[in-house]
């Protein structure tokens, strides 16, 4: 058999170098550099806008180009499709705050020798959480989220459910998307006081103030109720050991109606854990962040809803990275 040595070597370049790229598109983005390039400007006009210097300003926008995310025509920079689309914080596909979020585990990802050694977070010089970085995570999953739900709308007939239940909801991205499509649905989003806190600005902006109810506390814990016919679970079971998310899929059923639907969605594995490939990076993320979470496998998910007295739905791909599990209550 023979081999490419050069492309071998130019894959694990590539690999290496990943982080600057990283670095480019994280310090254009923090400092909210897109929103100046929706017409041509030049790097002189970009650098005295932001306070920077021209020729670091000239080298990053450069960097930006070689990205693809800015073109340049006569010594001008303007943003690219993508930038223009996702970048600027005023377009509708906006994802600033999820890549500031990303931007927050640069601390965390130098340090992974030390994680995967132990088996936990590295624990020492570990900082809180600053208000902050909450916020850029919580609207970061709204970024992702907006899209997502419309994803799942896409692929999945919510006509007939009356009450949702998102637990752990964040911003209310899929309660927010799922009663504009559907008027005659209602929600509770249970998380934590300051997501709540969040997530009620989210709400209030969508105008659905009088459909959305809240329950503020820690989901392992408090008491939803009982009466919802949908029950989602959204990026949820990757931050919890298995045996918390047995017990949490069996207080999900609890809250159920008979015929409501539990949809957990996730970064779910094969069950040899060979991909998708995204997931198997993340179970690494939750390794440098979590004390026991991970992505699970699917035969591992539907033991927990077969253990909580749910019937077995389906599996759907809703992106290359997440699946959806569907389980009934008889």
């Amino acid at each position: 058999m023979t081999y490419d040595l050069k492309e071998f070597a130019r894959q694990l370049d590539e690999l290496a170098s990943g982080y600057t790229r990283a670095q480019i598109l994280f310090t254009a983005n923090n400092a909210g550099l897109f929103d100046h390039l929706e017409t041509p400007a030049s790097a002189e006009a970009i650098a005295d806008k932001l306070g920077w210097s021209p020729r670091g300003t000239r080298m990053l926008l450069d960097g930006l180009l070689g990205l693809g995310l800015v073109e340049k025509q006569d010594g001008l920079y303007q943003n690219a499709p993508a930038a223009s689309q996702c970048l600027v914080s005023s377009s509708e596909g906006y994802q600033g705050h999820i890549l500031q979020h990303k931007a927050h585990g640069w601390a965390a990802w130098s340090r992974l020798d030390e994680a995967v050694k132990q088996g936990q977070p590295p624990l020492e010089g570990r900082a809180e959480e600053s208000e902050e970085e909450l916020r850029a995570f919580i609207l970061g999953m709204d970024d992702g989220g907006r899209l997502s739900a419309r994803d799942m709308l896409e692929c999945l007939d919510l006509a007939p459910y009356r009450q949702m239940l998102d637990v752990g909801g964040g911003p209310g991205s899929y309660p927010i998307a799922f009663l504009q499509r559907h008027p005659g649905m209602r929600a509770t989003l249970l998380d934590k006081p300051n997501v709540v806190a969040i997530a009620r600005e989210q709400v209030a902006q969508a105008g659905l103030q009088d459909r959305i109810a809240f329950i503020e506390g820690d989901f392992l814990e408090a008491d939803p109720g009982d009466a919802y016919d949908l029950v989602l679970l959204s990026n949820i079971i990757h931050m919890l050991d298995a045996e918390a998310n047995a017990n949490l899929v069996r207080r999900c059923a609890g809250a159920m109606i008979s015929g409501g639907l539990l949809i957990i969605k996730d970064f779910i594995v094969d069950d040899a854990r060979t991909g998708p490939p995204f997931s198997l990076f993340f179970a690494l993320h939750m390794l440098l962040h979590t004390e026991g979470g991970d992505t699970y496998r699917e035969s591992e998910v539907m033991e927990w809803t077969r253990a909580a007295g749910l019937e077995d739905g389906r599996f759907v791909d809703l992106t290359p990275q997440t699946r959806l599990w569907l389980a009934y209550k008889p």
